[in-house]
């Protein structure tokens, strides 16, 4: 089947996201946990002058919650944060595989047009799409081999980054190369690629993007300002990568234990359903507007709403979401209650979910004006990096490593200091949200 276009919801909802907190470059030890994070040892005899409250998750007009596609229960967790930012070596690596490969792409082309029958023609191309589809295979192995290295602590998170990196432009080259083949087909006498031959490929290849890799992939092709702090977590098959940039949290999720790439294909009236159940407070925002594209075994939504936007892949024969992309502005993102501590200096840290958008905000304890300070994020009783100053408005926007951790600020030209021990929260999950939707059925049937 063809790709059914998009239509944009526009919710009318704001949006409230609960801080989270980023851990400086290179600052966070790797960490590998089956388990919830430990809670943090006090900082001193000091620490009881601070305060620690429940924190507010991101909602809907404050109260709804926004979920989020989770490792959580999905096996042991293994996660990093890591700068990645221009690497003139890697960007000329970039730049001569994807020359390699639309050179390629061209050649194919010409082999085609040169074809001199319509028999010669079509076999020409449907070798080319048969080639497409082992480059797939392989881009999946390779996507497999790259989560699994990282989980075992084989590569850094920014060698995983690249990885996936590379991943990516090869994905958006073969795309580029189907699109080819179905245009060249439609040209050719009494022949013409069927739909479903063709576009589940193209939406397969699209699981190798992602808003935080395309990111990292502007970063490290020395795209100016976009260098950027990257949480990742990986499971034995899944990814959560989170950062905050240009304004926005950014995240994307990925669950390859949800997915099925051989199983049997959905209909788009599913795949409605199953965002539905699994995004319900941001479904019913849409007024069940929102249409689908896709095709065989994987459909996607853009829910889009004032503050931010929502991606759902939703794949055929385990009908959940196994993938999600999420940008939401940091204007729109709610401070919450926080853990809040005076020293020299009144430093408050909104707590968050690990990997979550993390804010740091610090003020003078004498007047309350804001302070521009640098901020240092590391591990209770270890090393801590430099992670960014806080600027004339005294606040900081980052995302939160894993675990407990501890947030230092030093006053800029100054020896002001305050510290403060923090614990992430538990994130809002639609794992959560399919439940209660099972509870509620389940109560309906026996009504």
């Amino acid at each position: 089947m063809r790709a059914i276009p998009v239509l944009v919801a526009v919710l009318l909802v704001s949006v409230a996201v609960g801080g989270a907190l980023s851990v400086p470059d290179g600052g966070e030890p790797r960490v590998t946990a089956a388990g919830g994070p430990s809670t943090p040892a006090p900082i001193g005899p000091a620490a009881a002058h601070g305060s620690t409250s429940a924190t507010t998750v991101a909602a809907i007009n404050g109260s709804a919650p926004i979920r989020v596609l989770s490792l959580e229960g999905n096996g042991s967790v293994a996660s990093g944060i890591d700068v990645v930012s221009v690497d003139a070596g890697t960007a000329t690596s970039f730049g001569a595989n994807a020359s390699a490969a639309r050179i390629e792409t061209i050649a194919l082309r010409e082999r085609i047009t040169n074809a001199s029958t319509s028999d010669e023609r079509q076999i020409r191309i449907l070798d080319g799409l048969n080639e497409v589809d082992k480059d797939v295979i392989t881009l999946h192995s390779r996507h497999r081999e790259a989560i699994a290295a990282y989980h075992a602590g084989e590569i850094s998170a920014k060698e995983f980054l690249v990885e996936l990196a590379q991943m990516r432009a090869s994905a958006a080259v073969l795309e580029e190369r189907v699109l080819m083949l179905e245009r060249l087909a439609e040209e050719t006498e009494d022949f013409t690629l069927d739909d479903s031959r063709v576009y589940p490929v193209v939406y397969d290849l699209r699981t190798f993007d992602g808003p935080v890799r395309s990111r990292a992939a502007a970063a490290l092709d020395g795209e100016p300002g976009a260098s950027t702090r990257v949480y990742v977590a990986t499971t034995e098959s899944g990814i959560v990568l989170s950062t905050v940039a240009d304004g926005q949290f950014v995240r994307e999720a990925f669950r390859g234990d949800l997915r099925e790439r051989d199983g049997t294909g959905i209909d788009e009236e599913t795949a409605q359903n199953v965002t539905a159940r699994s995004y319900p407070e941001v479904w019913a925002a849409t007024g069940g507007s929102v249409a689908g594209q896709g095709s065989g075994g994987t459909f996607l939504f853009d829910l889009a709403y004032p503050n931010g936007t929502l991606t759902a892949f939703v794949g055929g024969g385990t009908e959940r979401v196994f993938m999600e992309h999420q940008r939401v502005d940091l204007d729109a993102v709610s401070a919450g209650e926080a853990t809040t501590r005076t020293l020299d200096l009144t430093l408050t840290v909104n707590r968050t979910f690990p990997g979550g958008p993390l804010r740091v905000a610090v003020t003078d304890p004498r007047t309350g004006d804001p302070v521009d300070a640098v901020v240092k994020i590391g591990r209770e009783g270890g090393e801590s990096v430099d992670v960014g100053t806080t600027g004339d408005d005294g606040t900081l926007w980052t995302v939160s490593p894993r675990g407990g951790f501890v947030v230092t600020v030093v006053e800029v030209g100054s020896t002001e200091v305050s510290t403060v021990s923090v614990t992430p929260t538990d994130p809002v999950t639609v794992e959560e949200a399919l439940g209660a939707a099972g509870e509620r059925d389940s109560s309906n049937a026996s009504g």
